[in-house]
């Protein structure tokens, strides 16, 4: 593959985009200099000063320079479409192609691998010891609860969690704020003021006008533990999970397949759905309907899913709520018996009675049940979600539903025989 070499990549911004980058990394570039000497400034600094430049990214950044890293120079590395990109690749320091809709394909070059690799795991271990993420992700979280922001409440509501958690010298959470690439990139001033908002807002003017028809401008508080949840894991941010709705739905979620990144993937997308919930949305039953197990759903337990998300969506701040919820305010509400969004038409029709060829009747296999509280599995019962779902029967010689590789008739079948 081509790369493009480093001072190519400076040499393709404008004038003001330089001063910007030089600004976020820690190089502040004179507005006098001619565009060729700041290519050239900056080009010196990136290949001579990689630590500190390195210090001055957002932790999402660093973490992505470390898995190329560890890759290996111009390994493509597939990833999912994040909601928002990373600052290495709205600049071009990291390469991507995202010309396949199913991948978004990234990777380092060899001159950047050889500029950062020595230093990004010092830099990743120092913003960890120095609380320098830390604070990042309760500035993120309350973002995140809010949408956007006031920047006076913003820098409040950090000055309060600072001073009790580390005392009253403000000097480091200053310094934080002066060099953050979160502030930097994320404070607007505009007609609706001075603010601050979540990258995962795609259009502040809409945010605003909602809230303005709707008279919302009473924001609701919350602690910092909360914000840190829901700042933690960027891109991929999840907001109410360890609520019980939100339990509730990472349960359903387990039920209906999802595992790992998937999982992580499925609660992120219905957060952001539930977002957009002010009039019917079908998009939030997308990660259901996307689910490995929706095909095997009949009417009612596709229904039980369907209420565990209106639930969770009905539970959770809503930004244009002004981080308020639909339950509190009856805005918003994702109402189950108003939408009742149908099982696709791709999996009508499925009839998990039926036997295989030569209509024989084979045992039946469910999902093991997983280890939950009483209390928690009451829960689950009272919304009507079963605790198994069931798939379709299986011919003694084919490959166990389970995954394990084995033959039916040798792995769980043996056992229903």
């Amino acid at each position: 593959m081509k790369e493009r070499t480093l001072h190519t990549i400076l040499d393709s911004f404008q004038k003001p985009e330089l001063q910007d980058l030089g600004s976020i990394l820690g190089n502040d570039l004179s507005p006098r200099l001619r565009k060729s000497q700041l290519v050239d400034q900056m080009d010196t600094y990136l290949r001579g000063e990689p630590r500190r430049w390195l210090s001055h990214l957002m932790e999402r950044d660093v973490r992505l320079l470390r898995d190329l890293v560890h890759a290996g120079p111009e390994k493509v590395q597939y990833q999912d479409f994040a909601d928002y990109p990373s600052l290495l690749e709205v600049t071009g320091l990291v390469q991507f192609d995202d010309s396949d809709e199913n991948y978004h394909k990234v990777w380092i070059s060899r001159e950047m691998y050889d500029i950062v690799a020595s230093h990004v795991e010092k830099v990743l271990r120092s913003g960890e010891k120095s609380g320098q993420y830390e604070v990042e992700r309760v500035a993120l979280g309350y973002l995140n609860l809010y949408g956007v922001i006031p920047t006076n409440r913003f820098l409040d509501l950090l000055m309060d969690w600072f001073e009790g958690q580390y005392g009253s010298d403000f000097q480091d959470l200053t310094h934080f704020l002066q060099q953050s690439p979160l502030v930097k990139m994320y404070r607007y001033t505009d007609q609706w003021g001075d603010y601050v908002c979540s990258p995962c807002v795609e259009n502040t003017e809409e945010l605003f006008t909602l809230r303005k028809s709707l008279k919302q401008t009473r924001f609701r508080n919350y602690t910092a533990v909360e914000a840190r949840e829901a700042g933690s894991g960027a891109p991929y941010f999840t907001v109410g999970m360890k609520t019980p709705e939100g339990m509730r739905l990472e349960q359903m979620y387990r039920r209906v397949g999802y595992e790992g990144f998937d999982l992580v993937k499925a609660e992120h997308d219905t957060w952001m759905e539930a977002q957009y919930t002010a009039e019917q949305n079908d998009a939030l039953f997308h990660p259901l309907m996307d689910s490995p197990m929706a095909p095997e759903l009949d009417d009612a337990s596709w229904e039980a899913c369907c209420r565990i998300i209106c639930d969770y969506a009905n539970s959770i701040p809503k930004w244009f709520l002004c981080g308020r919820t639909a339950a509190e305010t009856q805005l918003g509400l994702a109402d189950w018996d108003a939408w009742k969004p149908e099982i696709p038409a791709a999996f009508q029709g499925i009839d998990s009675d039926e036997g295989e060829a030569g209509g024989e009747d084979y045992p039946r296999w469910t999902m093991p049940e997983p280890t939950i509280s009483d209390g928690f599995a009451k829960d689950l019962g009272a919304a009507g979600l079963p605790l198994g779902f069931a798939i379709p029967h299986v011919a003694p010689d084919d490959p166990c539903p389970c995954g394990s590789g084995l033959r039916y008739c040798h792995c769980h079948g043996k056992y229903l025989s």
